[in-house]
């Protein structure tokens, strides 16, 4: 088997640690070499995944960006910002997990389920969406085949995971070192960095990015909330559509690859290594309006699963080669 060459950024994290667990699960490690970058603490130490060593190595200019078809970004907007285009100039393909690129016109926000056919061979830098918006869009691109959307109003319950490895320190040992505010026995009502708007970065990341990703404008109103929990993400969300729906027959809409309706109630306890999305609790609210919840785990479906999935299109069509030819 032929083995190309593999990037990882912020193999450390919370992100990267799930990642390599996915790549094990869908038996693509076989199909790469990796090289695994993290910060500059983290250099030297030894990872051991699938019974073999792997030396973290920290990135720097005089890597030979050259030998990597693939690079998977996992290590914050500033890093993907300076050393992205180093490896995609080189001729690999980047799975950027971070915000750095999400706004940009050239770049695609990528839910392989709805939309993996804006990449092609020349398609150097994708974005992986944000955790929240991943769940989100799996639902409304199975609801807005019924009827077309009105207007959606989010509110989402997220882990304490989605912050990283230090907010998990944060919420086990009660201190402050990310959540300034306190996260154990709390609840924080943004997410992020407060906008002049009112809203949060996070808030804005969602109401952007579901319109990108589905293809067309959606009035989405959002609001995000930290809760005390190590992982998942729940979201409540309001549907209004332009005519009238039955619930049960958005209910037998939401089918698809990695996405289900639940009658029974869904706990994040509930989806301890699951890559998939549950709607469940659905109700209908007037003849144009349902709500329901919807649940994922931010560093699986909401992360690392979404950019193996994009991983294995780029394998499955040869992309790899090109790069290799060129």
């Amino acid at each position: 088997m032929k083995k190309y060459h593999l990037a990882i950024i912020g193999a450390t994290g919370l992100v990267g640690e799930t990642l390599l667990k996915v790549l094990i699960e869908e038996n693509l490690l076989d199909n790469f070499e990796i090289t695994m970058f993290g910060s500059e603490k983290s250099t030297g130490k030894i990872m051991i995944y699938a019974g073999k060593e792997y030396r973290i190595n920290f990135l720097n200019e005089k890597i030979n960006f050259k030998k990597f078809d693939l690079a998977f970004f996992l290590a914050g907007d500033e890093i993907s910002k300076k050393w992205a285009n180093y490896f995609s100039n080189a001729g690999a393909f980047v799975i950027d997990n971070s915000n750095a690129f999400r706004r940009e016109n050239f770049v695609p926000l990528v839910v392989p389920e709805i939309n993996i056919n804006l990449i092609n061979e020349k398609t150097k830098i994708i974005a992986n969406p944000n955790c929240s918006t991943i769940e989100l869009v799996l639902a409304l691109s199975c609801i807005k085949k019924v009827a077309k959307i009105k207007r959606v109003v989010v509110s989402t319950y997220q882990s304490v995971s989605g912050a990283g490895k230090e907010a998990l320190f944060d919420l086990k040992n009660k201190t402050k070192l990310i959540l300034e505010e306190g996260i154990s026995n709390n609840l924080i009502s943004y997410i992020g960095k407060k906008l002049d708007s009112g809203f949060c970065t996070e808030e804005d990341k969602i109401m952007f990015e579901t319109s990108k990703i589905l293809g067309e404008e959606i009035n989405l109103c959002a609001s995000t909330v930290r809760v005390p929990i190590t992982n998942c993400h729940l979201e409540s969300v309001f549907v209004e559509f332009e005519e009238d729906v039955l619930a049960d027959e958005i209910k037998g809409a939401i089918s698809g690859k990695n996405i289900f309706y639940s009658d029974e109630i869904v706990l994040p306890t509930d989806l301890a290594s699951s890559n998939d999305t549950f709607v469940f609790r659905m109700r209908q609210f007037g003849k144009r309006e349902i709500a329901f919840f919807v649940l994922a785990d931010n560093l699986r479906r909401g992360a690392s699963f979404n950019a193996v999935l994009i991983a294995k299109h780029l394998l499955n069509k040869n992309f790899f080669n090109e790069h290799v030819k060129n």
